[in-house]
């Protein structure tokens, strides 16, 4: 993470596209998806899945899994900007999931916590082995906007 921070200063754009060629190589069941790092900053990461073959279901939506999958990353990509593996764990204790509509398009998955989510995080992880919860929210939306399905994953953190 520490090549991807130092990349993203001088170009976000490619600090993108390495953890886009990256990620399927680190989770290879997820090669071919044409999974896409569209941002990560401090407080926003948004990636995307295109709908094709791979991420097609039978019912032509994007398969539950990718979802789930695409929803998962977003969180982790922010909280592993926020908290960084070399002084903290993270772990997903539960997920939360409101299906609203197909996903029939390229997938775009949003996660932008309200401030205090990781401003409490900070707070209550001061010292080593300290630990805190915190629900994280993520959004997946189609290309024209529409809210396909809205996640919440129930983040454990502990400081090392």
């Amino acid at each position: 993470m520490d090549l991807i921070d130092r990349l993203r200063q001088l170009s976000p754009g490619a600090a993108n596209l390495l953890l886009s060629a990256a990620i399927p190589r680190i989770i290879p069941s997820i090669g071919g998806w044409g999974l896409r790092v569209e941002e990560v900053t401090e407080t926003r990461a948004r990636l995307s899945v295109p709908l094709k073959r791979r991420t097609r279901n039978h019912v032509k939506g994007l398969y539950f899994g990718v979802q789930m999958t695409l929803a998962e990353l977003t969180a982790g990509l922010l909280l592993l900007r926020r908290f960084p593996p070399s002084e903290y764990r993270s772990l997903v204790k539960r997920v939360e999931a409101d299906f609203k509509a197909q996903g029939r398009s390229t997938v775009y998955a949003v996660c932008e916590p309200p401030p205090e989510v990781f401003g409490g995080l900070a707070e209550a992880l001061k010292q080593k082995g300290d630990k805190a919860e915190a629900w994280v929210p993520v959004t997946l939306l189609a290309e024209d906007g529409t809210v396909v399905t809205e996640v919440r994953f129930l983040d454990s953190v502990k400081r090392l």
